[in-house]
Parts: structure tokens; sequence; C-alpha cells
């Protein structure tokens, strides 16, 4: 079962699982190689969980939640799609699960939790930014809907897709975590 995580030990733990999930899977993103998790501003503020086994991550994912998709984790990858994405929005990002433990549904439960987060946050939108078409196929069974490619690209060997599942269509704003 996933752990809310908050501790900077468990952090740090995560940073080098994510270091290691991405390079197994192909090339690892240039953020990732200079990514300081105890600096990283969406880091700092986001929502972590883990799946923990004898006390280490195996498995691991982050929310963050913004009244303003330009201050997102994924602002870049987001343009020009603004006007379909309604504030406060949650972006789910960072999910990664070590080489090992992949395909046991790991991140589908990550994903459940997020999203049932984002709801008792009152959030009206969720996005997710991704390059595989199994990535793609998941968060549509989870109701989000494809909105198209990005303007930059994470992975040089693949497109970005952005994903988004709607909550509620009116503009509201909450006091952000």
């Amino acid at each position: 079962m996933p752990v809310r995580v908050d501790d900077v030990s468990t952090l740090l733990q995560i940073q080098e699982l994510r270091r290691r999930a991405w390079s197994a899977n192909g090339e690892l993103p240039d953020f990732i190689a200079r990514q300081d998790i105890l600096k990283d501003e969406h880091d700092i503020h986001g929502l972590h969980w883990a799946i923990l086994l004898e006390g280490q991550p195996i498995a691991a994912a982050r929310m963050c939640i913004h009244n303003e998709v330009d201050s997102s984790p994924d602002s870049e990858a987001l343009a020009g799609y603004e006007d379909m994405i309604f504030a406060p929005l949650a972006t789910l990002t960072r999910l990664v699960v070590h080489p090992d433990f992949q395909g046991r549904g790991l991140s589908s439960v990550l994903d459940q939790v997020r999203i049932t987060e984002a709801e008792l946050n009152h959030c009206s939108s969720i996005v997710s930014v991704t390059e595989t078409q199994p990535r793609i196929d998941k968060l549509r069974r989870l109701g989000f809907a494809h909105l198209g490619t990005t303007r930059i690209r994470y992975l040089s060997y693949a497109e970005s897709h952005v994903m988004l599942k709607t909550l509620s269509a009116k503009k509201c704003c909450i006091s952000v975590p």
C-alpha cells in the first residue's frame, strides 16, 4: 500500500529510484541528470507517495497542485492547452517503478491514490505528460483524454503527450498546500 512521504531520507531514496528506473527504461531525461530533490521547487512542495519493501521505495510518484498552468511542473509541455485545463489543477509527475517490480500494477495503485487526493483537494483538472503508448492507454482507462502532443520533448526518441482528466469544469480557487 502506498504511503505519503515527506521525510528527507526517503525522498533521497526516491531520487535514486528515479534515476535507476528511468535509466533502465532507456534515455535518462536531461532534467533528471541535474535534479536535486532538495532544491527542485516542485519536489519541495509536491505531495509524494511510495510503495516500500523492507523500508526501501520500489515505486514512487509525485503530485503537485497549482492555481495556474504556468506554475505547474509541466508548464512548458502544457503550452497551447491552457484553455482546456481548469484550476486548481493537479499534475501527476515523477511516476517510477523499480525495474525488478514493473508489470505488477504498482503504477496503477499510485495513480489511483493521486487521483483520489486531487478529488479530496477539490481540483478541477488532473494533467499528466507521458511518452509511451501503454501509459497513454492506462490513463485513458482512468478517464483521461488525450489532448495531443507537446511542443517540447523530454526524450529524444519519443513525443510527449498531454493527458487530461476533468473533475470540474468550473474555475475556482483554493488554498494550495
